[in-house]
């Protein structure tokens, strides 16, 4: 692999550079990468369609409920309680993560409970 030093206008280069180009950019652990990207998707089922619209229901309400402390309310017990014992310590990364595990049996009911947890 080559190591390139780049300038200051480079320094923070992330992404593609162009729409059509399958060469990305990327930073990790400060280290800047190109990698091209192999075999891409451009098409996905259906049950992997309803699969990602629900996982977006499921972040957006639950940034909703991260930043709304009445809503927080019945869940901060158990943030404080987890966060005491080195667990998670962002509530939106603790609601998401509880609410996804909840929603693998039923992520529709989840979702309709999450829908009315913000309503009232």
């Amino acid at each position: 692999m080559a190591e390139v030093k780049l300038n200051d206008a480079f320094e923070g280069i992330s992404g593609k550079l162009m729409k059509k180009s399958d060469i990305y950019y990327r930073t990790r652990k400060g280290k800047q990468f190109a990698v091209q990207m192999v075999n891409p998707r451009n098409t996905y089922s259906e049950k992997e369609k309803v699969l990602h619209a629900g996982f977006g229901q499921i972040v957006k309400l639950t940034s909703r409920i991260a930043k709304d402390p009445k809503l927080a309310a019945p869940y901060m017990a158990d943030f404080e309680a987890q966060k005491a014992n080195g667990g998670q310590t962002s509530l939106y990364q603790y609601l998401l993560t509880r609410f996804l595990r909840e929603a693998k049996s039923d992520r529709e009911a989840k979702i309709a409970e999450l829908l009315a947890l913000c309503a009232s």
